[in-house]
């Protein structure tokens, strides 16, 4: 016999695309040097750039990278935001983050995410290797960043199916060579847990030089936001940032419609706006996919945790029964309510889910178990459909202006 358990199964192709939970807690994975309190292959939660400092992460040429991360989320997010921290030796590739052990079969990455007991819900990885790392270049990024997807995308799968954790990954798109003509094309590939980033907040040939992008902003903004709340809208503000590059080219200088349009996050400016903004949230899977940007990917992975909390007091239970042995329907209807309501409480009413307001039984969540299933020779409480009604976002706004037409009076 299997082990009793619960098993939520994500559907795709619903939306029609065309071209007191944890939320928003971030792990910052960066390659470090340990110091006296700060051990590599270890996790650590912090809330302040004060916690940084008594783990002795200081900005000097060891940990620049992981501090600058860090420094650049709190200026985002601000001060008592958690979050996690682990520390890579400086010798590895991102992949190797996210590749098993030989001896233990461990992923390394996973006992940050075991550590804080499954509230990570984005992972933020930046590279500084030692001087000795050389990035093989491919499509004008470092290779090895499409390797570590691969790998990701394939844990954090895994890991949603045995933690009910789900989480997304966002990795720079390291060692950016600038040439826009030669980038892939994200929305070619299927890893709609990951998302590559294009910009920092320091040029390429500055001191100390930058390889990276600045993701500890983009974190810190998804970080404090609801699920649904696309880090790109203007309505939020400038990002809290002075200065962004692409490579050593200021990005109001840069073609970043171009990288957009290749499924990569980027900044961008507003014409009569001040300062910086994200440009959207791709992740690196087709335009035609439920889960092409980051807003849709929390959302139903917040839906999905609550799915797993709403059902775990069911699992095990005794039930009644009709004569065919298919689920009493009054058994039934509680547990429909009580995904409902839970999902309802937790994200429609908090406007994270779009409802009809019009219909004061709407609650922007739909939940049906399947009454025909015999629940007494397979042991399985079946769920005919669990689904949550996205928000519409206004990435385009057509304006129709002209003149008034004049009307001309002949008496």
């Amino acid at each position: 016999m299997s082990f009793p358990g619960i098993n939520i199964e994500f559907i795709n192709g619903q939306l029609g695309q065309t071209v007191a939970t944890p939320d928003g807690i971030c792990l910052f994975a960066v390659s470090a040097v340990a110091t006296e309190k700060f051990e590599l292959n270890k996790a650590y939660e912090i809330r302040s750039m004060i916690d940084v400092a008594q783990l002795g992460i200081l900005p000097d040429v060891d940990n620049y990278r992981l501090y600058k991360t860090l420094r650049e989320f709190y200026n985002q997010a601000g001060e008592g935001v958690k979050c996690w921290i682990m520390g890579f030796d400086k010798s590895t590739k991102v992949s190797d983050w996210f590749t098993a052990d030989v001896l233990t079969g461990i992923i390394p990455i996973q006992s940050a995410l075991d550590t804080a007991k499954g509230e990570i819900s984005l992972i933020g990885c930046a590279l500084s290797p030692d001087a000795e790392y050389v990035p093989v270049i491919t499509k004008a990024i470092d290779s090895d960043i499409v390797l570590a997807m691969q790998k990701a995308e394939t844990f954090l799968n895994t890991y949603t199916k045995v933690k009910y954790a789900p989480a997304s990954v966002v990795f720079e798109g390291y060692a950016f060579t600038g040439n826009k003509t030669e980038l892939d094309d994200l929305g070619t590939m299927n890893f709609e847990r990951c998302s590559v980033m294009l910009g920092d907040t320091e040029p390429r040939t500055g001191s100390p030089a930058s390889n990276g992008a600045c993701i500890g902003t983009y974190l810190g903004r998804l970080s404090v936001s609801d699920v649904q709340v696309n880090p790109g809208r203007v309505r939020d503000g400038a990002l809290k940032i002075s200065k962004a590059f692409i490579g050593d080219v200021p990005v109001e200088q840069y073609d970043t419609e171009a990288l957009h349009d290749k499924g990569y996050v980027t900044l961008r400016t507003h014409t009569g706006k001040s300062g910086y903004f994200f440009a959207d949230c791709p992740t690196a899977s087709s335009a035609t996919s439920d889960y092409h940007y980051l807003t849709h990917r929390r959302v139903i992975d917040k839906a999905y945790r609550l799915a797993y909390q709403g059902s775990l007091d069911f699992l095990l239970d005794d039930n009644e029964v009709m004569p065919n042995g298919a689920i009493n329907p009054i058994y039934a209807k509680a547990f429909e309510n009580a995904i409902e309501s839970l999902i309802f409480q937790e994200m429609t009413a908090n406007g994270e889910l779009s409802q009809d307001t019009s219909n004061p039984k709407d609650r922007g969540v739909i939940c049906r178990v399947d009454l025909q299933h015999n629940v007494v020779s397979t042991g399985e409480l079946k769920i005919a459909k669990l689904q949550v009604r996205a928000k519409g976002y206004n990435r385009y706004i057509d304006i129709p202006l002209g003149f008034v037409p004049v009307t001309i009076n002949n008496e």
